[in-house]
């Protein structure tokens, strides 16, 4: 060994050769570094475009009002087109799920946006937020964190209540915490963060010196260190809006002030029934994390599972929670006959139609909005009407015929011309007393009806 050189442990060369090659990480996009009074500002403005023109067009409109009202005052139009400002904002309202830009470019505040704007505590809004933010979720279209499926505010929860003194230094981020890939990985970060402290300081120094000479393969001047380090401000100022951390002035992560307890509760409720979900679209990311009302558990991830027809994702998500053999077999036979009767029904789609007095022809199965997805949607081919049908697949009489309701409102607000009407149509083996008093408590056009593929319809 060459004098002077410090020598570095067969495990760290090996840590230092996979972190090198390994290119995921808890990647978020620049922007981000604002606070609570300048996201709510700015989203009061961006209201008054919403649903008018494409964001194409809207762009330099919405950075010419926020000059307008001293908010901002950077270039409304640039050479290249497009807004910057405008892009970057648009990036962190759909980071926070409080606005996005839809498939038709429209841009749209969700339930979670106004509920912010009109929050006496806005702050407890984002913080509910970035706790359940996810990666690897559609609305980011980065491959650097595909890898990663994890709830990254808990995992960094965790890993504070369990490292030494309670904080995580930043380069201990840097080399450990964002490259988590489940949540299940923190008890490896904690001891390795616990073995790298005891390591003396030269050998530190040398770990992170070749993490960062191990140049990125085709990529100039950087390495997945650099890489991170780069990241690293940005993604910690979006985490912290949860309330449960900060970043102190030496850059370390600790838990809040006056946090612990509702620190404690989060994660013991996040342990006990947590679950990463994999969304399908960008659509059914919004209809989730832009809606108020679902938390990242095996609850949520089940009725997604079992409303998209993913037969053994919903199984696997369904045996977490199975209190017995019964229960669980009770389950599989629901959501096979459930996806038999929807593959039925998108081809024979007059089986329903008959009853409701209807010509239907479909425009599309699992039809993705951005306040879930609709099992069918169709078409009165006389009418024009719209028709949305729901099966109710295991999920209570409140619950499918709110949803049933909202597919029902977004297609109104969204896809129906003036003079066209829209109906719902609810369709279970079995319609019980609960889902007909729902029914009867709302004046909203939605039909009950069973169906038995061996027996066929009836209306109820």
């Amino acid at each position: 060994m060459a004098k002077g050189k410090v020598a570095v442990p067969k495990e760290w060369r090996k840590f230092v050769n996979e972190y090198g090659k390994e290119q995921h990480y808890w990647y978020v996009p620049k922007g981000l570094a604002v606070s609570v009074d300048a996201i709510k500002h700015r989203l009061r403005v961006l209201k008054q475009f919403e649903n008018t023109n494409p964001w194409r067009d809207v762009q330099h409109d919405f950075v010419e009002a926020l000059n307008n009202q001293g908010i901002s005052s950077a270039r409304a139009e640039w050479d290249g087109g497009g807004a910057p400002l405008a892009r970057m904002l648009k990036q962190v309202f759909a980071m926070l799920g409080l606005a996005w830009v839809q498939p038709s470019d429209l841009i749209e505040l969700t339930d979670v946006g106004n509920e912010f704007l009109n929050s006496s505590e806005p702050e407890k809004v984002l913080s509910r937020q970035v706790f359940r933010y996810q990666f690897t979720n559609p609305s980011v279209n980065a491959s650097v964190h595909h890898a990663v499926n994890v709830h990254p505010v808990p995992f960094i929860v965790e890993a504070l209540r369990n490292t030494d003194d309670r904080f995580i230094s930043p380069i201990e981020y840097v080399l450990f915490l964002s490259r988590a890939k489940k949540y299940g990985d923190f008890e490896a970060v904690v001891d390795r963060i616990h073995r790298f402290r005891q390591l003396g300081e030269g050998q530190q120094k040398a770990i992170i010196d070749q993490c960062e000479r191990y140049k990125l393969a085709g990529v100039r001047r950087t390495s997945m260190l650099n890489t991170i380090r780069l990241n690293r401000s940005y993604a910690l100022k979006f985490f912290s809006l949860s309330e449960l951390f900060e970043i102190g002035d030496d850059g370390k992560i600790v838990l809040s002030s006056g946090q612990h307890l509702n620190a404690r509760r989060l994660l013991n409720s996040y342990n006990a029934s947590g679950e990463y979900i994999q969304f399908d679209n960008e659509e059914d990311w919004i209809a989730f994390y832009g809606g108020t009302a679902e938390m990242p558990n095996q609850s949520s991830a089940l009725e997604y599972y079992v409303k998209r027809g993913k037969i053994e994702q919903a199984k696997a998500t369904k045996k977490k929670q199975s209190k017995s053999k019964a229960d669980f077999d009770e389950f599989e036979d629901m959501i096979v006959s459930e996806k038999a009767l929807e593959d039925y029904l998108e081809h024979n789609l007059n089986a329903v139609g008959d009853r409701v007095k209807s010509n239907l022809e479909l425009v599309g199965r699992q039809y993705s909005t951005p306040v879930g997805p609709i099992d069918l949607l169709a078409k009165d081919r006389k009418t024009g009407d719209y028709v949305v049908l729901e099966l109710k697949k295991g999920r209570s009489a409140d619950k499918v015929f709110g949803q049933c309701s909202r597919y029902m409102g977004w297609i109104r607000r969204n896809l129906a011309s003036p003079g066209q009407d829209v109906h719902g149509v609810i369709v279970a083996r079995s319609i019980d007393e609960k889902l007909k008093a729902a029914r009867d408590a709302h004046d909203t056009k939605v039909h009950l009806i069973e169906f038995e593929l061996k027996l066929g319809a009836r209306s109820v």
